[in-house]
Order: C-alpha cells, then structure tokens, then sequence
C-alpha cells in the first residue's frame, strides 16, 4: 500500500524541522560551552592576576621591614659603635699602634654603614614614595653612573602618564634591568627610554655590551630569575616585554604597559 503524497510530505517537512531543531540545539548547546568556557578562562586568569598582585605587594612589605630593620636596628648600633670607638680614639695617644687601629676599624664601619644605608634605600626607594617615578629613577641614574658606566634617562615628558600604582612596578623593572646591564654587559653606556606610544607607555633600556643569549638566560635559574620576575609583573597589569638582545651586541630591553586600564591597574594598590 503506498503512503499518499501529502503524508509523506509532512513526514518530510516534520523530519527537516526536527534536524534543524537538533542544528540549532547543538550550536546553541556549543555557543554556551564556549561561553562557560571563556568565562571559567577569565576567572582563572582574574585569579592568576590577582595571586601575582598580592605576591608581589608581599614582597614590597617585606622588603619595607627589612629596609626599616636595617636602618633602625643594625644602622644605630653601628652609629652607636662608631660613637664608642671615636671616643675611645680620643683617649689614644696620637701615635700610638692602637689609634691607628681604631681610625682603621673606624673607617672600616663607615664603609659598613653607607652599605647599610644604600641596601636599605635598594630595598624602599624613599625618593620614589616622597617625589615620585622620575626623581627615583634620577637618583637611580646617579647611582649607577661611575667612571666604567655612564646612565642616561630620556623621555621626561611621558612620567606625567604614569599612574602612581604603577610607578613601583615600572621602578622595579627598570632597577633590574639597569643592575642587570652594570653587572653582566660591560656596558660603557646605559639608556633609559621613557615614551608614549597611542595608548601605552613604553619604557626601553638599552646599553652598548657585549649582550647575551636570552634562551640561555632565561633556562638558568639564578640568571633568569629577575627576567622572569619582569615578565610575570607585566602579566598583572597586561602588558608585555620584548628582548632584543644577541651574544656579542648590545642589548635593547622594550617594556610595554597599557595606560588606561583602571580595573587591572587597581590591582597594584
């Protein structure tokens, strides 16, 4: 017995609507895998940041109590040893083996308490907090400026665009990558770029070294550690950096941070 035209053409039209129901179900079931899946990476990623913003807010307090442990502990006992010892100095007859002794320990804890002093401005840059990223990074220059290493700072202009959540971040790169250059390079000169790009600033070091192998570096653990501590502080605030480095030249290191970016930015406070 053959099936009339008209039923099986409903059975046809019924069969096509259900397919198309299935090929909307399962598109519609992809799309909100998808989006629970963009959501769940978000979160991840949200919490990664957030992880690697309070690790490293950790570390600036540590590194406040050890400068103010520094100072305030070992720092006034020295001051008071060196008290003692002028007075014991004093008391000395003038030509006396043991008065040159006393002035010899007596520069050897001046030399103790400048080192105490510039680690405990190393670990809290005070410039930085009082008067800002520029003058902190001047100093900076001034410090590492010697007769084998001349360092420059450009960019003056561009500092007005720094956030002041950024500017610990941007001084902690910038102190690594300068140290970094003075002890590894061999650098006669050192520059510090500061600009702005559309709506990012960029911060570039460069230096006339002899350079090196970024794969190799960043494969040693001791030598690539404070690379990858750049990296990962980047990666809080979304930005990135670029090593444009080879053995045997110099090197040109390229920070790159988004200016307006407050929700990422506030992670930093």
């Amino acid at each position: 017995m053959e099936t009339p035209p008209d039923s099986l053409l409903i059975a046809t039209i019924a069969m096509l609507i259900m397919a198309i129901f299935i090929v909307i179900f399962v598109a519609y079931y992809q799309h909100r895998q998808s989006h629970h899946q963009l959501t769940v990476k978000e979160m991840l990623e949200r919490h990664r940041q957030e992880l690697m913003a309070a690790m490293f807010r950790g570390q600036e307090a540590e590194r406040r109590r050890l400068a103010q442990d520094l100072h305030d502990d070992i720092g006034t006992m020295l001051s008071v040893a060196k008290m003692t010892l002028n007075q014991l100095e004093r008391s000395l007859d003038r030509y006396s083996p043991e008065r040159a002794q006393a002035y010899k320990t007596r520069q050897l804890l001046d030399d103790t308490l400048k080192n105490v002093r510039r680690i405990s401005r190393d670990l809290v840059p005070t410039t930085l907090e009082r008067f800002g990223l520029l003058a902190a990074l001047e100093e900076l220059v001034g410090n590492a400026t010697n007769d084998q290493v001349r360092v420059q700072l450009e960019g003056h202009d561009s500092f007005e665009f720094v956030a002041p959540s950024l500017e610990v971040m941007l001084y902690r790169i910038v102190q690594e990558l300068v140290t970094n250059a003075v002890r590894h390079s061999g650098a006669s000169q050192i520059v510090i770029q500061f600009f702005r790009h559309e709506d990012e600033l960029r911060v570039a070091v460069l230096d006339n070294g002899r350079g090196f192998d970024i794969d190799e570096v960043q494969q040693n653990r001791q030598r690539g550690l404070g690379l990858r501590s750049i990296e990962s502080r980047l990666s809080v605030v979304e930005g990135h950096v670029t090593f444009d480095v080879a053995p045997g030249r110099g090197s040109r290191v390229i920070v790159q941070v988004p200016l307006e970016n407050p929700k990422l930015a506030s992670l930093l406070i």
